[in-house]
C-alpha cells in the first residue's frame, strides 16, 4: 500500500485520469441499457456494496441487494439497488453518498511513482481497466442524493460549524 503524501495524492489523481475519461466515454457512447449494465457491472457491484456496507455500519439495516438491471416505472433503467429499514436523519447522508468512497479505493490502485520517473507498463492498463467502471459508477445517483438530503439537520449543522470556523 502506498504511503499517503500530497505528491502521491496528486500523482494518483492524474494517474487515474485515463480511467476516468474512459468511464465517461463508456457512459456516453454505450447507450443500450443492457450493454451498459454488462460494461459497468464491476462499478455497480462496488457502488451498491458501499451503500450496503455503510448502511450496515451505521444502523441503516440493509434488507435487500439487487445487481440485476431492471426498468423502473418512469422508463429509466436501474442497474442496482439496496433496500434499507432504518434510514434516519443521522445516517442518510452517509448511506446516500457512500459510493464516493470508491474514489479513494481507486486512488489506492495507483503505483508509487518511482524517483526516476514513471513509464507506461502493462500493469497500468490492467489497473485502468479495473478502475474504469468503478469511476464511472462512483457518483451518487439522483435517488442517492435525495436520500442524503434526509440528513438536512446534520448537513445544516455541519455547514454552520464550518462557517463559524471559517469566519471566526
Amino acid at each position: 500500500m502506498p504511503e499517503w503524501s500530497v505528491s502521491f495524492f496528486w500523482f494518483a489523481l492524474v494517474y487515474q485520469l485515463p480511467a476516468l475519461l474512459l468511464g465517461v466515454l463508456l457512459r456516453l457512447v454505450v447507450r443500450h441499457p443492457l450493454l451498459q449494465a454488462v460494461f459497468l457491472l464491476p462499478g455497480t457491484v462496488v457502488h451498491e456494496f458501499l451503500h450496503w456496507l455503510v448502511g450496515a455500519l451505521l444502523n441503516g439495516r440493509p434488507v435487500s441487494l439487487s445487481l440485476w438491471p431492471r426498468r423502473a416505472a418512469n422508463g429509466q433503467w436501474v442497474l442496482g439497488s439496496v433496500g434499507f429499514l432504518n434510514v434516519r436523519w443521522y445516517n442518510a447522508v452517509f448511506i446516500g453518498l457512500a459510493p464516493l468512497l470508491a474514489v479513494g479505493v481507486v486512488l489506492l490502485l495507483a503505483p508509487v511513482p518511482p524517483v526516476s520517473g514513471w513509464r507506461l507498463q502493462v500493469s497500468d492498463w490492467q489497473r485502468w481497466l479495473f478502475a474504469t467502471p468503478v469511476l464511472a459508477m462512483c457518483l451518487p445517483s439522483s435517488t442517492d442524493l435525495r436520500l442524503a438530503l434526509r440528513s438536512w439537520p446534520l448537513l445544516l449543522a455541519l455547514v454552520a460549524v464550518l462557517g463559524l470556523r471559517y469566519y471566526v
